[in-house]
């Protein structure tokens, strides 16, 4: 493989790498209505087979994985990741620049409607048995920048729906079973909330994933407020939720 540095701006474009079949413009147009109005959009089959195959061999052999977790307020997660890049195998450092590419972040903008000209948060999971996520919404700011459209790309292969590690897409109460080569996209916000099913201690497979968010310099719209309202009396107390 040639150097990063040295790798044409031409390859590293996302949409060369997507399948051409999703990249009509009768199909663009509906993702593009979809996203702009607060929906999760499932595309199967996304990449290119090949590109698919190497990006999956690259995190199915690495070794680098570490475990995170914390206890935030409403929010608990624990699940394995490479989040340093200096732990990246070369083909995920090659993938980064083409999640990062300024001919990326455009396709991205254009789609999303959403000014998507900041640095890509890029990173890999493996979510192993017990592994999960709380429900959250994905509405952060990394300095100046704010997540705009979140990416999570299944690379798992022959997993079953009852072990677990489905994404649950709360504003529709869905659950979306990991599926190899599946690319899942949505404009966060407020009611973006979402969570990560615990995996199955029974689980034979490898839940991996490419996910993270391509981010702007807009604020996002805010969360609902997540305060409960209390109800005293001078015997009790009530909490609505």
């Amino acid at each position: 493989m040639r150097e990063l540095s040295e790798i044409p701006e031409s390859w590293l474009s996302i949409s060369s790498y997507l399948d051409p079949a999703w990249l009509e413009p009768d199909n663009l147009a509906i993702i593009k209505t979809r996203l702009k109005a607060g929906a999760l959009i499932v595309v199967r089959d996304a990449f290119r087979l090949a590109f698919a195959e190497r990006m999956y061999q690259c995190l199915d052999t690495c070794k680098a994985w570490k475990c995170y977790e914390a206890a935030l307020h409403n929010f608990h997660y624990h699940h394995h990741n490479l989040y340093d890049k200096s732990d990246y195998p070369a083909d995920l450092a090659w993938c980064e620049k083409i999640f990062n590419s300024k001919a990326s972040t455009d396709f991205v903008s254009r789609l999303s409607e959403r000014d998507c000209r900041g640095s890509a948060v890029f990173s890999a999971s493996w979510y192993l048995p017990g592994d999960h996520s709380l429900p959250h919404n994905d509405q952060v700011a990394h300095g100046a920048e704010h997540r705009q459209v979140a990416f999570i790309w299944h690379l798992t292969k022959n997993w079953k729906s009852e072990w677990g590690g489905a994404l649950f897409w709360c504003p529709r109460m869905v659950s979306i079973c990991p599926q190899f080569n599946s690319l899942i996209l949505f404009n966060v916000g407020g009611e973006s909330e979402h969570f990560v099913t615990a995996v199955s201690p029974y689980a034979c497979g490898k839940r991996l994933t490419i996910n993270g968010w391509w981010t702007g310099p807009e604020p996002t719209e805010g969360a609902p407020d997540r305060n409960p309202e209390r109800i005293r009396t001078d015997l009790y107390e009530i909490e609505v939720y």
